[in-house]
């Protein structure tokens, strides 16, 4: 019964885990999450872990020139440093270039932002900065094997078919344990009756 149980809350922690994928599909940026198993010593399932899918989701257009999609080495989440997973970047009111939580990343943009492929950013023809992916560790890595497009997004890497499938399987791998506790339960109020 010990690792029925064990086995219905890993299957709850799967359920979760497949609902938020499902659930921000339609996220620029989202990274999936998987989930892993491990088995007990003393019988029984656990949640082992639950780790990113890092793969690159579809690049669509947006036709708005502050979006950025990295291509390539580097993702948009990795763009100074910045956890930005649509890639939406701005310029406020008073003129400064914002990340899309806000944070400051250059100061003296005007009404007419540009960006190129390389990653610099121009306003009104100036040269403000240039915005590069971080390497490990935030180091910033010379700017090969990657393209940053402006006027883009990166969808999520979201696979819903596999997502529907992962469901499925749960379902019955819960189905299955909550057989188990009942039939353990029926034999064991069964024991107690024999011994009345």
């Amino acid at each position: 019964m010990f690792g029925a149980v064990t086995a219905l809350n890993a299957a709850v922690a799967v359920s979760a885990v497949t609902a938020n994928n499902i659930a921000n599909v339609k996220t620029s940026g989202y990274k999936s999450n998987s989930v892993f198993l491990s088995e007990l010593s003393t019988g029984g399932v656990k949640l082992s872990a639950i780790r990113p899918n890092n793969n690159q989701g579809s690049i669509i257009p947006t036709n708005v020139p502050s979006d950025i999609a990295v291509f390539g080495n580097g993702s948009e989440e990795d763009l100074l440093n910045t956890y930005s997973y649509a890639g939406k970047f701005a310029v406020d009111d008073f003129g400064n270039f914002r990340g899309p939580s806000g944070e400051l990343l250059f100061t003296g943009a005007g009404g007419n932002v540009r960006l190129d492929n390389e990653g610099n950013l121009y306003s009104d023809g100036k040269l403000l900065g240039t915005i590069t992916p971080a390497g490990a560790e935030g180091q910033e890595y010379e700017p090969t094997g990657f393209s940053i497009l402006t006027g883009y997004m990166v969808s999520s890497n979201i696979d819903i078919a596999d997502e529907i499938v992962n469901n499925i399987i749960n379902k019955s791998f819960f189905e299955a344990n909550a057989v188990m506790i009942r039939t353990s339960d029926e034999m064991l109020g069964t024991v107690i009756n024999l011994k009345a």
